[in-house]
């Protein structure tokens, strides 16, 4: 065994053993427009984190460089390992990724629920393939679509197969933007519970940017508030306040206690 190999084995051990993101300084820039600057926080297994922020505050762009979809300047760390070391794959392995627009194509749900396994397939499909579709099909109640196509299903429905397409991924950091976007009041509360129960159960670390600011006091065990391009408030649901909201969104709002949970109101 080569120096170089062991040096490959250690890495992957130190990322297996240690799943906790950290961001440090990231910035970035679009046709030299700063949309994010100087973000640094952590993520530790089993969190659930919320990003809030008006539109054009960076919620997007921040999702996609914690994936390496996007090459900013600073630092994104999985474990002690710094994403920029890690190959597409290997990132796939680790993170997935729900988008706020799904791909429609003719594949049938479960041929598109099984792309997921990708980042652990060789050339053949293996049962475990085959099994961890079926336990996430189960999981996020699919079975009645699995071989219907995208084209036939409705927005919902298709987003919540993207959302299995990522878990199909088996992640240790999953990250959404705005998964709720399409879903109706009963779905909407039903994936924020199942991906509840899958931080807390299974230790995956859940970052999700969102707008509804109620959902996200209802689940989140921290907040990141974004504008212009820089974190205004970070913590528990405490920073939910008046004051941080009005600066944020230029809005005025009333809020309300129910159940240790802070309830916002439009004024």
């Amino acid at each position: 065994m080569t120096w170089e190999m062991t040096g490959k084995m250690t890495q992957k051990m130190r990322i297996m053993q240690n799943q906790k993101m950290m961001v440090k300084d990231l910035s970035f820039s679009y046709n030299s427009k700063a949309v994010l600057k100087k973000i640094s926080f952590e993520v530790k297994e089993g969190e659930m984190v919320f990003i809030i922020g008006p539109n054009g505050s960076g919620k997007s762009t921040l999702l996609k460089c914690l994936n390496g979809i996007l090459k900013g300047k600073g630092a994104v760390y999985i474990g002690e390992t710094d994403l920029r070391r890690l190959s597409k794959r290997e990132i796939a392995k680790i993170v997935g990724y729900v988008p706020q627009r799904c791909e429609v194509n003719h594949l049938t749900v479960f041929d598109t629920i099984l792309l997921g396994r990708r980042p652990h397939m060789g050339w053949n499909i293996e049962q475990k393939d085959i099994e961890v579709v079926k336990k996430v099909i189960k999981l996020l109640n699919l079975e009645k679509l699995s071989f219907r196509r995208l084209t036939q299903l409705s927005g919902g429905e298709l987003q919540m197969v993207t959302i299995a397409r990522a878990l199909a991924q088996e992640p240790k950091i999953l990250l959404l933007d705005e998964p709720t976007n399409n879903l109706d009041l009963k779905n909407q509360i039903e994936v924020m519970r199942i991906l509840d129960e899958i931080a807390k159960k299974e230790g995956i670390s859940v970052i999700t940017a969102m707008h509804d600011l109620n959902l996200a006091s209802l689940y989140a065990d921290r907040i990141i508030m974004l504008k212009d391009s820089r974190i205004i408030a970070m913590g528990g649901t405490e920073i939910l306040t008046t004051e941080n909201i009005e600066r944020v969104y230029d809005v005025r709002v009333s809020i309300l206690q129910h159940e240790g949970k802070p309830l916002i109101l439009p004024v």
